[in-house]
């Protein structure tokens, strides 16, 4: 059984992700706080990414990577991004190359697109970038040393831009690019060991009413989605109608990031 590092392992995501993962792999959780409830084949580091030594450490002895951990926030700061989600990004893909892992998931966002308006097209898998924040800027860069890395050292990389991954459905918006964990589990399944796969992107969406991403990729890749997004509503789910026009984002893939002011790199003077 091949062993995964995940990074960022005691956030939301990879918590929810565990439980599907270890059926299949040893699961290496990493993260800048302890990861709890550790069960059998899994065994975890606390490090930071920033720090390029500890991540040759915890790559080393693995065959695949599941890159989870970033900086984020709608209205995060450029210079706050720097380390977390560039450089660390970069150091797990040196140190993967160095160390023979055969596969890297790189987890994306659905924010890289999020400057566009949900009415533009039918479907925006393949339009071109538009992201919303320095935090979805990071992303289409994670994208691109991927596909760097694939093509320069033939590491198998598969990019995932998740749509909202909490566990219930809150808003019009989400609910037409929600995922479950399940769905998601699945999806990196897919590039760990689906033998096409070289450099991908992907869409994490479970199926959802009114989709804004086909994800014909993964499909033609053997994804077949096992829950709806409409069976999965939270207690409080706002409709189109009552999510606020001018606060919520409801026009934008990218929601309430869209219109949020992105921080300036240098104050004006006064």
């Amino acid at each position: 059984m091949n062993t995964l590092l995940i990074t960022g392992a005691a956030g939301i995501v990879g918590t929810a992700l565990r439980p599907y993962l270890r059926q299949h792999y040893r699961l290496r959780l990493l993260d800048r706080r302890p990861v709890e409830g550790l069960a059998e084949g899994e065994t975890a580091l606390v490090g930071d990414l920033t720090d390029a030594a500890f991540v040759e450490q915890a790559v080393h002895g693995c065959q695949a990577v599941l890159h989870l951990a970033c900086a984020h926030g709608t209205e995060i700061a450029f210079t706050a991004t720097l380390e977390p989600n560039y450089h660390a990004t970069l150091y797990l893909l040196e140190a993967a190359q160095r160390h023979g892992v055969q596969r890297f998931v790189f987890t994306s966002s659905h924010h890289v697109l999020g400057q566009y308006r949900t009415d533009a097209a039918p479907v925006f898998d393949d339009m071109p970038p538009a992201p919303d924040s320095y935090y979805a800027l990071s992303k289409v860069f994670g994208e691109a040393a991927c596909a760097a890395w694939s093509l320069r050292y033939n590491l198998g990389t598969w990019v995932i831009r998740i749509g909202n991954a909490d566990a219930q459905v809150s808003d019009a918006r989400r609910l037409r690019l929600w995922t479950s964990a399940r769905d998601l589990a699945q999806l990196v399944r897919i590039g760990l060991e689906h033998p096409e796969v070289k450099h991908e992107v992907v869409y994490g969406v479970s199926d959802c009413p009114r989709a804004l991403f086909s994800n014909a990729r993964a499909r033609a890749l053997g994804y077949r989605p096992q829950d709806n997004a409409a069976e999965h509503l939270a207690p409080g789910f706002l409709s189109y109608e009552a999510m606020a026009a001018e606060t919520s984002g409801r026009d934008y893939i990218g929601g309430a990031y869209a219109g949020a002011p992105l921080a300036p790199l240098l104050e004006p003077k006064a």
